[in-house]
C-alpha cells in the first residue's frame, strides 16, 4: 500500500511551482487511445483527451486524482470527436484538432507562432514564442472552473456547464463586473438586478477589481489599491490540498478541496447562494417552478402541464390539452401560491382582488396567466419562466386551465 499512498504526495511535492515546466514541440501530437495527454511537472495536471459520451473532448483535468475531474474545455461546445481524431502541435506552431480526414478546428488563437507548449502545476496551459515568452494561456479563457493562482478580472465570466459529464456551455454564469461586483445571472439575460440571483462586492468600487484564489483556498475580491474588499473564505489547511471553484449546472457556486493524502470525494468548503438552492433562475425550464423537497431541488409543472422531458428537468414543461376556443366557459383560473416568476407583463389592473384579476384574465383571449400580489394584478403571455416557489412572498400565480364543458 506504501507506493499507492506515496505518490499522491510526490505529485503535491510541485504543484504549486508554476516555473516547473514540460515543454512540448512543435510536430508533436496526442491521440485519443495512445499517447493522449502531455501532463505538468508532478503529473497532476494534463492536458488532452477525455472520455465524453462514447467520444473525446479535448482539455485539462486533474490527472493525479483517482476520479479525472475536468477544470477547463476546449472549443465546450462543439460536438465530442471521435477516436480516430488526432491533437496536432504542427511545425508551423499552430495547435489543432484534426479529423481522420484531415478537417482542421484551431484550438487556440494567438497573434504569433507558438514554439512550445506547456502544462503547468497551476493547471494552466500555456503557449510560448521562440523567447519563451507566454503567447496564450488558458487561464485567460476560463470554462466553469476557476484554479488557484488564476485571477478573474473584470469582464471575465465562468459558465456552468450542462452536466457533469457533458461539459457544454450551461445554463448560468458568473461574471466579474466593472462596478467592482461579483455577480451571477441566468445565461441569455441581461446583467441587471432583476437577473441576478447572487451578488458579493462593495459599492462604489471601480473595474479594477479582481477575484482572487489562493493555494489555500482563501477566495477574495481585492481592489486596484492592493486592499481586499471581500473576504470570502479566510482559507484552509494547504499541505496536500487541492481546491478548485466551480460554477456546476445547477447555478451555485462551490468551492471543492480534495486531500491527497485519502481517498476521498471533493469537500465543499463554501458555496453561494448559500440560503436557497431554488435561487439559480431557470433550473426547472419554461412553465415549471423550483421549490425544496427535504432540502433537494425539485421542478414541479403549472397546472394541467406535463414535463418537456422527465429525464431533463431544465427542459421545462408543455401543456397537457390544446386551447381551441377563446370562449372562457371552456376555462377556468387555478391557484398556485407563494411563486415568483419574472414579470413579463403586458396588462396592469391595480387596486383590484385575486378574484377580479381571475376574472379579467379569464374573459380575455390573450391572458394566459396573471400573478397576483398586493392589489395588483399583472397579466401574462406564456410561457412563464424563472419560476420559484417562496414561502416568503405572496405573489399567487393564477393560470388559465381547461375545463369539460364543451359548447
Amino acid at each position: 500500500m506504501m507506493p499507492i499512498l506515496f505518490f499522491p504526495f510526490l505529485l503535491l511535492s510541485a504543484i504549486f511551482a508554476q516555473q516547473r515546466q514540460s515543454h512540448v514541440k512543435p510536430g508533436s501530437f496526442l491521440t485519443p487511445t495512445t499517447n493522449s495527454s502531455w501532463p505538468s511537472p508532478s503529473g497532476l495536471y494534463a492536458f488532452g483527451f477525455y472520455k465524453q459520451g462514447n467520444d473525446y473532448a479535448v482539455g485539462i483535468f486533474l490527472a493525479g486524482l483517482p476520479q479525472k475531474t475536468v477544470v477547463w474545455t476546449a472549443n465546450r461546445d462543439i460536438p465530442p470527436v471521435p477516436s480516430d481524431s488526432k491533437l496536432n502541435f504542427t511545425s508551423d506552431g499552430r495547435l489543432v484538432l484534426q479529423s481522420a480526414q484531415g478537417a482542421e478546428t484551431s484550438l487556440a488563437s494567438f497573434p504569433e507562432d507558438a514554439s512550445s507548449l506547456s502544462m503547468l502545476d497551476t493547471g494552466n496551459f500555456v503557449l510560448l514564442n521562440s523567447a519563451n515568452q507566454m503567447v496564450w494561456q488558458s487561464f485567460d479563457f476560463p470554462t466553469d472552473t476557476f484554479l488557484p493562482t488564476q485571477k478573474l478580472f473584470h469582464g471575465q465570466v465562468l459558465y456552468s456547464s450542462i452536466s457533469e459529464t457533458n461539459k457544454s456551455t450551461g445554463l448560468f454564469r458568473v461574471l466579474m463586473q466593472e462596478d467592482g461586483w461579483l455577480a451571477m445571472y441566468p445565461v441569455g439575460t441581461p446583467y441587471t438586478l432583476e437577473y441576478g440571483y447572487w451578488g458579493g462586492g462593495i459599492s462604489g468600487q471601480r473595474n479594477d477589481v479582481v477575484l482572487h484564489l489562493e493555494v489555500n483556498g482563501h477566495l477574495y475580491l481585492i481592489n486596484g489599491a492592493g486592499t481586499i474588499i471581500v473576504n470570502m473564505t479566510d482559507g484552509y489547511p494547504a499541505k496536500d490540498v487541492v481546491y478548485r471553484l466551480t460554477i456546476d449546472p445547477d447555478g451555485i457556486l462551490r468551492l471543492y478541496s480534495h486531500d491527497m493524502n485519502r481517498n476521498q470525494n471533493w469537500t465543499v468548503k463554501w458555496f453561494a447562494p448559500n440560503d436557497d438552492a431554488c435561487k439559480p433562475k431557470g433550473l426547472c425550464g419554461l412553465n415549471a417552478y423550483c421549490l425544496l423537497v427535504d432540502l433537494q431541488v425539485g421542478c414541479k409543472c403549472l397546472p394541467q402541464f406535463e414535463p418537456v422531458n422527465k429525464d431533463d428537468r431544465s427542459s421545462g414543461c408543455q401543456r397537457n390539452f390544446t386551447m381551441e376556443s377563446c370562449k372562457s366557459d371552456r376555462y377556468a383560473m387555478k391557484a398556485v401560491l407563494n411563486t415568483v416568476w419574472e414579470n413579463n407583463s403586458y396588462s396592469v389592473i391595480t387596486s383590484t382582488t385575486q378574484e377580479n384579476c381571475g376574472e379579467a384574465c379569464l374573459r380575455e383571449c390573450n391572458c394566459e396567466a396573471a400573478l397576483f400580489k398586493d392589489g395588483v394584478c399583472t397579466k401574462q403571455k406564456l410561457p412563464l419562466r424563472f419560476g420559484r416557489r417562496d414561502q416568503k412572498d405572496s405573489t399567487v400565480t393564477l393560470i388559465k386551465v381547461g375545463t369539460s364543458t364543451k359548447r
